[in-house]
């Protein structure tokens, strides 16, 4: 319910402009899937991803120059799948999932010592975000562990602020109740993917590895900038600012083993590990931190080689998931995945024009033509 409850202001500002565009004599349908609809959504899903963007280069500014602040947050937006998500695929829920990633980041980093109001209003977005997507139920971990520590040395403030967060999550988390209590007859549903036969959970976390590192939508191979990013987390901000890093740190970790709990870990069809969208909200902070180490004993060039190398190797890996020259869904060999990369810079050039076509329409799997490659056969349209 999330998505729906952080897009309903565009839609329902998109029936306002349909109706009057029905008393000027324009025929759209009041049906929730005309243009207008279409279009202020969309809008919607990235004007949340730009807010949650800057949101986080106000909070990298506590720990990095503006300059190395703008760059860790423009390369976690344009080197990740969210640019993929906030543009071509705005209908999913991964730019609002990074959106509500970021508030929460900024909402608890401001916070000081927190009060029992504060927490309120921390819960309500860590609720609303798990509304959002279920895992990310994880991000009030480590608060509601921090008011436990609390509690042990203040018992009454400690036990105030857990009941208080615990309050705001509940309040945040609500509609998705409701709705399952709507559609299951429960207020809790442990699954409701297994209802629908879309995957399994086997809590012995089968599948981190390939989370990682397969190259079926795996974290490392498709999104390399997220090894400095982890770097970072681990390294300059732990100096610069242990609290930051151990949340973030935690969080990274929390929701690598709730995804490699689940037996359709990689998304399935699927630009990048799309499941852990919502990560990189922390791991701009994280190139943040690498970012501003790396400036003050090196200057700013290996800061800009290392973000627009980046930013271009998703650029082209998007432009080849565009034109299906990787597959869309299942696992693509190592050498297809990152050789290709460097050949098929020099296949495109003679198809730019096609490219931008296939990128706008951002078409369905199967509906474009892969760039031809001399001397390989092809049967129904998929390399033999």
């Amino acid at each position: 319910m999330g998505p729906a409850l952080l897009w309903s202001p565009f839609f329902l500002a998109a029936h306002g402009i349909v109706r009057l565009g029905n008393a000027l004599g324009i025929p759209w349908e009041a049906d929730g899937y005309s243009a207008p609809y279409r279009v202020l959504t969309a809008l919607g899903s990235a004007l949340y991803a730009f807010i949650g963007l800057e949101l986080l280069r106000r909070l990298a500014l506590r720990i990095a120059s503006p300059a190395i602040a703008l760059w860790g947050v423009l390369t976690a937006w344009l080197a990740s799948p969210l640019v993929f998500y906030m543009s071509a695929h705005p209908f999913m829920a991964h730019a609002v999932d990074f959106f509500v990633n970021a508030g929460f980041l900024w909402m608890w980093a401001r916070q000081g010592e927190p009060t029992p109001s504060a927490r309120l209003a921390l819960g309500w977005i860590g609720g609303l975000a798990a509304a959002v997507r279920y895992q990310n139920a994880t991000l009030l971990l480590w608060p509601a562990l921090e008011d436990l520590c609390r509690a042990l040395r203040a018992p009454r403030e400690g036990i105030l602020r857990l009941l208080s967060l615990g309050v705001g999550a509940g309040i945040g988390f609500l509609p998705q109740m409701i709705v399952w209590r709507a559609v299951f007859g429960a207020w809790i549903v442990g699954n409701p993917y297994g209802i629908a036969g879309a995957g399994t959970f086997d809590l012995r976390a089968l599948y981190v590895l390939e989370v990682l590192f397969s190259t079926n939508r795996g974290l490392f191979p498709w999104t390399p900038i997220a090894a400095f990013a982890l770097a970072g987390l681990a390294g300059p901000l732990g100096r610069a600012c242990p609290a930051w890093a151990r949340l973030l740190l935690a969080q990274a970790g929390a929701q690598l083993y709730v995804v490699g709990s689940w037996s359709v870990w990689s998304g399935a069809a699927a630009f990048g590990p799309r499941l852990l969208t919502g990560l990189f909200a922390g791991f701009a902070l994280g190139l943040a931190a690498l970012y501003e180490a790396g400036r003050r004993r090196w200057g700013m060039r290996p800061v800009l080689a290392l973000s627009l190398s980046a930013v271009a190797w998703n650029m082209i890996l998007l432009a080849r998931y565009s034109l299906e020259d990787v597959p869309r869904m299942g696992p693509v060999p190592l050498a297809t995945l990152w050789l290709g990369q460097l050949t098929f810079i020099g296949r495109a050039l003679g198809e730019l024009d096609r490219i931008g076509q296939a990128l706008l329409r951002a078409p369905s799997a199967g509906s474009s033509r892969r760039l031809s490659r001399p001397g390989r056969k092809t049967m129904r349209g998929r390399p033999v």
